[in-house]
């Protein structure tokens, strides 16, 4: 067998295939559940392969197996930041903070990337090279593969002792850790490896974007402890809202739930296939505890912060996990955080929030920085108010509220683009507020500027409820047509590219019935039947489940956009204007 060229197309090549995505529907969501909530464990199984040291005891001393040798040591400042929505908006400006304002070295995990995979591992804010990128693929590759056999006997001794009975633990009975992981755990432990070895120069913080949930994600390796000892660890919430319900939960609750594991200590031993899981967790705590306005309890030595526009459901949740942890609060962190900051200018409105939060972040970060850094002086100079706010105001984050001007051949017409990666409601919301308010800019009301026509380019991914996005958008009016396009390169999915049945019965919008004025809960099947009901037979309109099966991606976003069209002309439209219907 030939070994396989260790460039950085190979590396890519090999990040997309077998080796770290599930083949089938039924390989990938029998993986998904069976290991989930063990990665923290699967996790430190890896880290301690690449020989990597990630915490210490108390007293400094290293948490790794005493057989592990040339340890190499993680950076001492880590930011974790999770959420639903503005995570990455919010990690890019703690990390302009801390390198533009404080004068630290940076490294920063995020995802998705944008166009190159290269994006998710950056150093002070620029993409690896192709060649880091290459060498830390093929070095963790390569260190895992020498140390499979290890792994194995592992396995093979909990295995025995689960049979034997001598066991009670689920995760003994889950099937060998894979010797190679998937996608996202490969590229965590490249960007944790990259930022431990990375020397010139040496990485002062690492900066950590959560990819899914939180409790059970792989960048959940990190344990928080007090000032006197050498890691500093700071956790922020960013806003919380329905995404991955399939996964983390149907309530914001769960959702929050989820959130909140990054900031338990003692991780191995409270976050594994026993810990019980969310109904655990809301047993333990009674309604009235629940549902109690919580109070900001003060800095504390070990806050959480939370961004203060979440919901006070979610706020208590986030606050009945801090109570469980030794010298904790929770910090809700309002926009007017950033009161005191000069000649801040956002591209949208709501980023004031995220701004707010890595602000907050920031502070905790470096004053406790400062405590074990008794030398340490910002290269810049004085850390005014001016230049926090020059960091923040020049903080650019690609794709978000992103606004290109596209070359033309032909003088008369101008392109502009309006960029926006939104993927939830009320993100798709935020979106449509900052397009409707750049074309009140127009000096005529834009429906005056017969030349302008707004288009929109749409797509997102067949893993995510597209119904709500398009109905948001659709129902925004503000688009003459609309492009379904597809993305140049997706990596691997095991999901077949079709509408799940419980999205068609997701509700999208309320509507009020003009005979009983009652508001009725509307999905996209009910208004599929009222179109029915209305005469309109067209399969080309709303195929069944079997044509759509057949459908492209991009066909079946058409076919929402026009049952949402003909909905709301053929059904909604005619009903008010029926007087018979009043």
């Amino acid at each position: 067998m030939s070994t396989p060229a260790e460039d950085f197309d190979s590396a890519v090549a090999a990040l997309y295939s077998q080796l770290h995505q599930s083949t089938t529907p039924a390989a990938a969501l029998h993986a998904a559940a069976a290991r989930r909530t063990n990665t923290i464990h699967d996790m430190h199984t890896y880290l301690q392969r690449l020989g990597l040291e990630l915490n210490n005891n108390a007293d400094g001393s290293n948490l790794a197996s005493a057989n592990d040798t040339q340890l190499c040591s993680i950076p001492p400042l880590i930011v974790h930041i999770t959420g639903t929505k503005g995570k990455g908006s919010t990690l890019s400006y703690c990390e302009s903070l801390l390198r533009n304002a404080y004068g630290l070295t940076t490294g920063m995990f995020t995802s998705p990337h944008l166009v190159c995979i290269r994006e998710r591992i950056r150093i002070n804010g620029i993409p690896i090279s192709k060649r880091v990128f290459a060498e830390a693929y093929w070095t963790v590759r390569r260190k895992l593969e020498e140390n499979s056999h290890v792994m194995l006997q592992q396995h093979s001794e909990n295995a025995t002792a689960a049979a034997d009975g001598n066991s009670q633990r689920k995760e003994d009975s889950l099937p060998p850790l894979p010797t190679l992981p998937g996608y996202f755990r490969m590229l965590t432990l490249m960007a944790l490896y990259t930022f431990a070895h990375h020397d010139s120069p040496k990485v002062d913080a690492i900066l950590l974007e959560v990819g899914m949930g939180g409790r059970y994600d792989a960048t959940n390796v990190f344990e928080p402890y007090h000032s006197n000892n050498r890691r500093i660890l700071v956790r922020g919430i960013t806003l919380i809202d329905y995404d991955h319900t399939r996964v983390l939960g149907s309530t914001l609750e769960q959702i929050a739930w989820e959130k909140g594991g990054i900031y338990v200590s003692n991780k191995m031993e409270k976050i594994n296939p026993n810990d019980g899981g969310y109904d655990k967790f809301s047993n333990g705590h009674d309604d009235e505890q629940q549902n109690r306005e919580y109070e900001d309890e003060g800095a504390g030595c070990n806050p959480l912060f939370v961004n203060g526009s979440n919901t006070p459901q979610v706020a208590n949740v986030l606050r009945a996990i801090a109570r469980e942890e030794k010298d904790s609060s929770l910090q809700l962190v309002e926009d007017s955080y950033l009161d005191s900051i000069p000649e801040l200018n956002f591209h949208a409105s709501h980023q004031r929030g995220n701004a707010a939060l890595a602000l907050a972040v920031c502070q905790h970060a470096i004053s406790q920085y400062r405590k074990q850094h008794h030398n340490f002086t910002t290269t810049n100079g004085n850390v005014t108010k001016e230049r926090i706010s020059a960091s923040l105001t020049n903080t650019f984050w690609p794709g978000r509220f992103h606004s290109l001007t596209l070359p033309s051949n032909d003088k008369q017409v101008v392109l502009k683009l309006r960029c926006d990666g939104a993927h939830t409601p009320i993100s798709i919301n935020a979106c449509i507020s900052w397009f409707q308010s750049i074309l009140t800019t127009y000096r005529k009301p834009i429906k005056d500027h017969d030349s302008i026509r707004k288009v929109l380019v749409f797509n997102c991914g067949h893993e995510r409820n597209p119904i709500p996005l398009l109905h948001s958008l659709h129902r925004s009016g503000l688009f003459d047509c609309v492009y379904f396009s597809r993305a140049d390169f997706e990596r691997p999915s095991a999901m077949p590219k079709q509408l799940l049945d419980e999205w068609l019965k997701e509700e999208i919008t309320t509507t009020i019935e003009p005979i009983s004025g009652e508001e009725c809960a509307v999905n996209y099947e009910t208004m599929c039947n009222a179109l029915k009901e209305s005469g309109i037979r067209s399969s080309d309109a709303y195929p069944d489940s079997d044509d759509m099966s057949k459908s492209t991606w991009q066909q079946t976003l058409a076919t929402i956009w026009r049952v949402l069209d003909m909905y709301h002309s053929q059904v909604v439209e005619k009903k008010a204007d029926d007087p018979s219907s009043k």
